[in-house]
């Protein structure tokens, strides 16, 4: 019986079929029963977790003008030992100065800093001296005596072409306060220093570069005037032995000023031109005055003579000097930090179930020649599978994208560094999406240095992600100053508002 069924089954699915819309050519049926056995899968997403450690470099911001320096400056002008000589025929003019300075400066603020080192420097003085010395009696009073036993004669000593070069080579140990400033716009800084340098003399020479003078009597009883005669003869000093000599100076203290211009070369080097300035506040002069004169009966010039600097003529020793300065300054700047961060990956894992139900089936086959039209494309179109990325990695932005600030400031933390780390991977895996940064105060203090700070917050977190890689025509940066307050229902008092958000613009697509 149950053949029969089968057979007649058979018979009636054999029938000819009307082809429907052309696309059916023929059918044919095969018939059979078979053992099945019937898989069954069943799939169960269960939620996981890793724990995993991975490395960060957290970037040293070379803008960051505080910390250390180096500073070697060259300066060049025109200096002087700060005296006058009295009278009509004497002068003193200056002369080539030089400096070379070398220090270290620690910058505690992004604009103020002291310094300390040593410095090199010259003073250099060209005297001029002129004019006639009279004399009737020695120092201790007698009546003066010529080599023929006359008394009582005036001896004249008249000097002219006397020139000499008195020089202080230094060594100080300049101490500054430093300042420098710069504006985001600037291709320069500021630069200005000024200080005081304890000094003292390692050379302090002279030497008579011309001299002569005329010495001739005058005899009163005879009302009779004697020169070129024995004694009474012009000399030449240039190579006298008192023609050189050293100085006798004691320990100055210097004050000095700088003020110029730093010009960046790399991001730790700044090269500074500029002017300086120093003058000795105390009298350098320490020298045994003595009037111009001579020694003994052989009428040489000067008892001890010591220098131009040492007569009764010169007046308080300032040394000074004035000129233009070029150097270099270092800046330190520590390496990019590496550390190593804990996190959570998140997965699903799937658990799958198989069983197998053994059973008797009866398969009729059925073979059709058809016809098939092409498929329906089903492929999402691309804007659609751009716009779903895009908002995937909004997602994860917005799960970072709060950065707080300290009160009035707008530098980064370490832990803001790092949540601009991770919005940085996150967008490398979207190369079209494009961001704001959008910069906050609190309502504390003025209106418009509020506008300026929240800017400069938006700025802070620009500037990062640019160095990071980031492309600069990816993002667009906005100040909002007080008036957007925070809208997190946690917030604590108002140092909430102190902040940047940083958004993905999900209508950038649309307007592809």
């Amino acid at each position: 019986m149950r053949h029969t069924w089968v057979f007649l089954l058979a018979l009636l699915f054999s029938m000819p079929l009307v082809a429907q819309d052309d696309l059916i050519i023929r059918h044919s049926y095969d018939t059979v029963i078979r053992p099945v056995t019937d898989t069954v899968v069943t799939i169960e997403a269960v939620p996981d977790s890793v724990a995993k450690q991975r490395e960060e470099i957290i970037k040293t911001d070379s803008t960051d003008r505080r910390r250390h320096y180096i500073e070697a400056h060259l300066g060049l002008g025109y200096g002087s030992l700060g005296y006058s000589l009295s009278g009509a025929e004497n002068r003193v003019n200056g002369s080539f100065s030089g400096l070379l300075q070398l220090q270290y400066a620690y910058f505690f603020h992004k604009n103020w800093g002291v310094g300390a080192g040593v410095w090199f420097t010259n003073y250099t003085s060209i005297a001029h001296i002129g004019g006639d010395y009279v004399w009737t009696q020695y120092k201790n009073g007698n009546p003066l005596v010529d080599s023929d036993t006359e008394q009582n004669y005036h001896h004249t000593a008249s000097v002219h072409k006397w020139r000499e070069r008195e020089t202080l080579h230094n060594i100080g140990i300049p101490v500054s306060l430093q300042f420098q400033y710069e504006k985001p716009d600037w291709k320069a800084r500021i630069f200005a220093a000024v200080g005081i340098a304890p000094s003292f003399s390692v050379s302090k020479k002279y030497r008579v570069l011309d001299g002569e003078i005329a010495h001739s009597a005058y005899y009163p009883a005879w009302d009779l005037t004697l020169d070129n005669m024995h004694e009474f003869v012009t000399r030449d000093y240039r190579n006298a032995p008192e023609s050189k000599g050293k100085l006798s100076v004691r320990p100055q203290v210097a004050v000095f000023a700088d003020f110029g211009a730093l010009l960046p070369v790399t991001k730790q080097i700044d090269l500074f031109v500029g002017g300086y300035f120093n003058v000795v506040a105390n009298d350098a002069n320490s020298s045994a005055r003595r009037d111009i004169g001579w020694r003994d009966t052989r009428f040489d010039f000067m008892d001890q003579y010591a220098g131009a600097y040492a007569t009764t003529n010169a007046s308080a020793s300032h040394p000074f000097e004035v000129g233009v300065k070029v150097g270099i300054h270092w800046h330190y700047i520590k390496p990019d930090k590496h550390e190593t961060v804990d996190y959570f990956e998140y997965f699903t894992r799937q658990d799958t179930t198989i069983a197998y139900v053994p059973r008797q089936d009866t398969i009729i086959t059925e073979h059709i020649d058809t016809i098939i039209p092409e498929p329906v494309d089903t492929v999402v179109p691309e804007p659609v599978a751009r716009m779903k990325k895009l908002e995937e990695v909004a997602e994860e932005v917005e799960k970072l994208n709060k950065i707080y600030f300290a009160f009035d400031s707008y530098e980064l933390t370490n832990k803001a560094k790092r949540y601009l780390s991770s919005i940085v991977r996150i967008l490398n895996d979207a190369p079209d999406a494009k961001i704001a940064i959008d910069g906050h105060a609190s309502v504390e203090g003025d209106v418009t240095h509020n506008d300026i700070l929240s800017k400069n917050r938006a700025n802070s977190v620009y500037r990062y992600l640019l160095r990071a890689g980031l492309k600069s025509d990816r993002v667009v940066v906005l100040g909002h100053g007080s008036r957007i307050p925070n809208e997190e229902t946690d917030r604590e008092e108002l140092k909430r508002d102190r902040r940047v958000e940083v958004k993905v613009i999900r209508e950038q697509n649309e307007s592809k």
